[in-house]
């Protein structure tokens, strides 16, 4: 889809000019004495012409538009007020949208046109790679846009440079648009959060907070430390997660190539020597059977089962029973339920701290917390709060939320010290976390193990199990 070339509007500027001499040189008496009997009426077409002509790209540039049509990615020339002709890219609705967007850069276009993909880029970008942004990356870079803030650079220049730093293209593309954006006259928090899949509502939420309070640079080092706290939680726990993970992959290799390749063998063996076979060998020789003359029903009913479980999980009651039993499971039940908390005492207290209103932090607690058990217990809260009830009393009645954790909530709505009451629940449970860490770390290597033992002796004790029958026949 390309646009025509636009006009250039100065060829007209001469003749509109002398129009408007000829018209201001010889006045119609009758307007101008209708005029001056009816002031109100006669203003009244440039006074409502107005308000229309410049709601239109306020409503181009909203947030909610962009959320809900496909973007598309323009080509642009156009000329600044000096005359000088500039180009680039930027996205948006609608070629109409694009326009009014460079005309609010005081921008006139002179050529726009949708950007054409080569057949090359399509094929060489690989899904998964450098379509997301990790959560490291964006703590980096949260972290360096509050240091440049503070250090009194300016909004502009600041995106402008940590997207030329980026090595994410995701990452540079996203810069480049909030850059544009926030270039247009829209504020910094509505800008980002035309990009839900970076920037998170916490994120947006924390943003337009500190740009209402004048205290960006603080809320942005607060953001910055607490999803630097997260990224630690975080890589704890996947370190702690890959070690079980690897040898489970070992242990599944190792059942797989000996139900395909070794059981087979003792099972033509024991099929010429006759009798009938133990119920432990019977069972490996059936499960063998299965891998080696039925893979193709195999591959499909265990497809079938992760597409039906992932389904029941994306709906609103399997989440809520899938999160619930994650949290009954053992060992990890504890670890996962004290991941939670700490995630939700963070995130309470950079909003409490960023000035956010206590009915706003739940909500969006609520969205963060990553389990729908406790998001549940967060919106009840949520609703006796906004009735007028304490948010200790209320928190006490939901099961989910330790004692501990509640009383400290008590002190701090008491002593109206909630953002270090919740700071203190965070840190004491993203500690509690770490050492549940290293405590799982070192009681699954035992339990992994005799889990290696467990399968690979039961399986070589059930091959063997004829052969000892044999020897006591023939003795």
């Amino acid at each position: 889809m390309t646009t025509p070339v636009l006009d250039d509007p100065k060829a007209d500027a001469p003749s509109t000019r002398r129009s408007f001499r000829k018209r201001s040189a010889a006045p119609n008496p009758k307007a101008e004495q209708h005029r001056r009997a009816n002031p109100k009426n006669s203003a009244k077409p440039k006074n409502s012409a107005k308000p229309k002509n410049s709601a239109k790209p306020k409503a181009s540039a909203s947030g909610s538009t962009a959320g809900t049509r496909k973007l598309q990615t323009f080509d642009y020339v156009a000329s600044d007020l000096r005359g000088q002709r500039v180009s680039g890219q930027l996205t948006a609705g609608s070629p109409k949208e694009a326009i009014d967007r460079l005309r609010r850069q005081q921008l006139r276009p002179i050529r726009l046109r949708v950007t054409k993909q080569s057949i090359f880029s399509r094929e060489l970008s690989i899904p998964g790679v450098g379509d997301s942004i990790k959560p490291r990356q964006l703590a980096s870079f949260t972290r360096q846009f509050a240091t440049m803030v503070q250090a009194g650079i300016p909004l502009i220049r600041s995106l402008t440079v940590l997207g030329q730093q980026s090595d994410n293209p995701l990452m540079e593309k996203v810069l480049a648009q909030v850059r544009f954006d926030v270039e247009a006259g829209d504020s910094l928090s509505r800008s980002i959060a035309r990009h839900p899949k970076v920037f998170d509502h916490l994120y947006c939420s924390m943003v337009a907070a500190g740009e209402e309070s004048g205290a960006l640079e603080e809320v942005l080092r607060q953001l910055a430390a607490s999803q630097e706290r997260s990224v630690v939680v975080r890589q704890k726990i996947r370190s702690a997660m890959s070690y079980p993970m690897a040898v489970l992959v070992m242990v599944t290799g190792v059942v797989a190539v000996m139900l395909r390749f070794v059981v087979p063998r003792f099972a033509t063996i024991y099929e010429d020597l006759g009798g009938t076979l133990p119920l432990p060998t019977r069972l490996m020789v059936s499960a063998s059977d299965i891998v080696v003359n039925r893979t193709l029903p195999l591959l499909l009913v265990i497809g079938l089962i992760v597409i039906g479980v992932r389904h029941w999980i994306s709906t609103d009651a399997g989440r809520f029973r899938w999160d619930s039993a994650k949290l009954r499971l053992p060992l990890i039940g504890t670890l996962i339920h004290k991941t939670v908390l700490a995630r939700f005492g963070r995130t309470m207290a950079v909003l409490t701290a960023a000035g956010v209103p206590v009915l706003d932090t739940f909500a969006i607690a609520s969205q963060t917390v990553g389990n729908a058990t406790v998001t549940a217990a967060l919106e009840r809260v949520r609703e006796a709060i906004q009735r007028g009830e304490a948010i200790g009393i209320t928190m006490l009645e939901e099961p989910i939320f330790p004692v501990t954790l509640v009383q400290l909530i008590s002190v701090g709505e008491e002593s109206g010290s909630l953002d270090q009451m919740f700071s203190i629940i965070g840190d004491t449970y993203e500690q509690e976390v770490a050492a549940a860490v290293d405590g799982f770390s070192s009681l699954i290597e035992p339990l992994l193990m005799a889990l290696i033992g467990l399968v690979v002796g039961g399986m070589v004790i059930s091959l063997y199990l004829p052969m000892f029958r044999v020897i006591d026949f023939v003795q």
